[in-house]
């Protein structure tokens, strides 16, 4: 009976305690004083954490449990961490980059918006292997192309469904003009395509802005060596762009140098002779 008791009075110990943490001096808990009102929205957490490190929050009346998340505004987010609700405030650059009448507000953004501008500084062909080959074979390829951007003039804020284009081909010159072999007009594949930009993650070399693990098929069978010069890309905005909001999207070379949207790196030593079908 004794060891019965003893263990009722520990649980009734721990309920008083936690009713304490969670209560606060002033009976609403530790918080940033923000709104009386948001959206609440619970996010995972290990549940091996000991109690003592999950403590819920009384945040405005409302009862958050450790990990839980209330939206009081587009610029204001709160979260429960173990007893004590933090609200992080996004703030809105000074200068918005664009013309005062160009400006849109969006209710459910909290900054203002501009019409999407990218300026692209340079296109990079990041496909390193050199190879030979010879007339008639075909070579599939896994390649990756890097985008440096001019971060002064580029929006702050790129994003949208269907967004970027990249062709691929093969030329007879370093410029990528004249015949286009094996031409694709699209390597970008699935998420990448709606590939956001955001310029606060952009810190090239360490945090570029690029794309990965794309195929390309070399199709050495139609012409001549001196068809197969250069593995060519060109970046672009998709025809089918769908930017968030409806903006206006637009993607400039800098300076209208268009030569900074392409990329062509020299291929191996081809060998053989075109074989003409009788």
């Amino acid at each position: 009976m004794a060891i019965f008791c003893r263990r009722n009075f520990l649980f009734l110990a721990m309920v008083v305690s936690l009713f304490a943490l969670t209560s606060g001096q002033d009976g609403s808990g530790d918080y940033e004083d923000y709104s009386e009102s948001g959206s609440v929205s619970q996010q995972s957490e290990s549940a091996s954490l000991p109690i003592d490190d999950r403590n819920p929050c009384s945040f405005r009346g409302q009862f958050l449990t450790h990990g839980q998340s209330v939206v009081i505004d587009p610029c204001t987010e709160c979260v429960c961490k173990n007893g004590t609700t933090t609200c992080n405030i996004e703030s809105c650059p000074s200068e918005q980059g664009c013309l005062p009448d160009e400006i849109v507000i969006i209710p459910e953004e909290c900054c203002p918006q501009c019409p999407y501008k990218m300026i692209v500084d340079q296109t990079e062909n990041l496909y390193g292997e050199t190879f030979d080959f010879a007339i008639g074979e075909t070579k599939r390829i896994r390649f990756g192309a890097n985008i440096a951007l001019d971060k002064k003039q580029t929006s702050r804020l790129v994003r949208g469904e269907s967004m970027w284009k990249l062709g691929a081909w093969i030329s007879p010159n370093e410029d990528g003009s004249g015949r286009r072999t094996s031409y694709k007009k699209q390597v970008i594949t699935g998420k990448d395509k709606a590939k956001e930009y955001f310029k606060g993650d952009y810190n090239p070399p360490t945090s570029p802005w690029d794309f990965k693990k794309m195929k390309f098929t070399m199709d050495f069978t139609n012409g001549e060596c001196a068809d197969f010069k250069f593995f060519c890309i060109e970046f672009g905005p998709d025809e089918a762009a769908q930017p968030k909001y409806d903006l206006d999207f637009t993607v400039l070379a800098k300076n209208d140098e268009e030569e900074r949207l392409r990329d062509c790196i020299p291929l191996g030593q081809c060998s053989g002779e075109r074989v003409n079908p009788h």
